[in-house]
């Protein structure tokens, strides 16, 4: 089998490409056609593509251009309206590859469609897609398959990253006016240079001051969220994140009503409790927390029950422990999940509007103090030359 590059227009109209493996360009030609392409250009890709493709999956794009929650509740909703409609697994691939703008997206939805056609299944494309698909979701599409229900996963997963939109959404809101003093803090200084010198003076200014802040800001993030990757450094940040007051208590409740949510849902789908403990913990966005919860999973599988593995993490709170061991009894886990995943959303919410009310005040205070001084030190210089003309023969 070898590697072939196409460029194809679809049955609507739009430009197509990827790769396929095929015994010929004959084959990849017939298997276009068959999908209702057009075949543009069919070459056999370089020794380097599979290379690139995958380092691409693996490593930029989990960095720099991650599928947004948006992107994916749209994805699953799409899907689950496919299966609704008795649509197959391979042309519900072929037709996502065509409406699905993420680039990931759109060669996931391919190798989806050709998973399909080979008989392999859907689960085994997810995992090659880590910018795109976490461990919870492949596991609930592997849970789909075992049971034949994937329209219900599809949905499970559509309210999964509704939810996890909203709480950005939320984030991006709360953060919204500290961002604009803090872009105002940066400007002010040059203010002098607007009112004496006009816009197009404070403009080069503003590039030439502002310019390297915002590049050695994106470096910083950029790198961060490489070295993110690194078992070592991601573990040490969480560690120290922690550890500071007030924001370790407030990531502490973050990460756990991310895992609450994210187990809540594996367990409604049928994945056994160990399988769902570790898929559910690699989505609290917390090493710490993540180790316990793995090692928790291997307590379980030797038997032991949920509540008495969770009664040993430090990092989960003794209210929902307790809240754990009287759903376990009752038989009631996953709706005792999402309660506890409502409540500490709620009080990361609160938390988060406190933090950032704080922060715009302390940038508030900051700017004031600025503008003071620049006020001062401009009528200070103006009464100076003024003095000076005075006294001067």
């Amino acid at each position: 089998m070898r590697t072939y590059e196409y460029q194809a227009k679809t049955q609507r109209g739009a430009l197509e490409q990827g790769t396929l493996e095929a015994e010929s360009v004959a084959a990849v030609q017939r298997e276009l056609t068959g999908k209702g392409y057009i075949a543009l250009r069919i070459r056999e890709a370089k020794p380097g593509a599979k290379t690139w493709q995958a380092l691409d999956r693996q490593v930029l794009a989990p960095t720099f251009y991650p599928a947004s929650a948006k992107s994916l509740s749209i994805f699953f909703s799409s899907m689950r309206v496919m299966f609704s409609a008795g649509i197959n697994v391979m042309d519900m691939g072929s037709i996502l590859a065509e409406q699905t703008m993420h680039p990931m997206l759109k060669q996931a939805a391919r190798d989806i469609s050709e998973a399909a056609r080979d008989g392999r299944p859907m689960s085994s494309v997810l995992r090659k897609y880590p910018a795109c698909f976490d461990a919870a979701a492949v596991a609930i599409i592997e849970a789909g398959e075992q049971s034949g229900n994937l329209e219900k996963v599809a949905q499970a997963l559509t309210q999964y990253y509704d939810r996890i939109f909203e709480l950005q959404q939320m984030y991006r809101w709360q953060t919204f006016y500290p961002k604009l003093l803090l872009i105002a803090i940066l400007t002010l200084p040059n203010i002098v240079t607007l009112i004496f010198g006009g816009v197009t003076a404070w403009l080069k200014l503003v590039l030439a001051t502002g310019l390297p802040i915002l590049i050695a800001i994106a470096a910083l993030w950029y790198g961060y969220r490489v070295a993110r990757r690194i078992k070592t450094f991601r573990e040490f940040m969480d560690l120290i994140k922690l550890s500071l007051p007030w924001f370790g208590s407030l990531a502490r409740r973050q990460a756990t009503a991310r895992w609450a949510r994210a187990f809540a849902m594996l367990m409604k789908a049928g994945v056994p409790i160990h399988q769902a403990l570790i898929a559910s913990a690699a989505t609290c966005g917390n090493a710490e927390l993540e180790l316990s919860l793995v090692q928790a999973a291997h307590g379980v599988q030797q038997g032991r029950r949920l509540a008495e593995v969770l009664a040993g993490i430090r990092q989960i709170p003794r209210m929902m422990k307790d809240m754990i061991y009287t759903a376990e009894k009752a038989g009631v886990v996953e709706q005792a999940l999402d309660k506890v995943a409502d409540y500490y959303e709620s009080e990361t919410e609160v938390g988060g509007k406190q933090t950032a009310l704080t922060i715009g005040v302390l940038l508030l205070v900051i700017a004031g103090i600025i503008v003071g001084t620049i006020v001062i030190k401009f009528w200070g210089g103006y009464f100076a030359n003024l003095t000076h003309v005075m006294d001067s023969p």
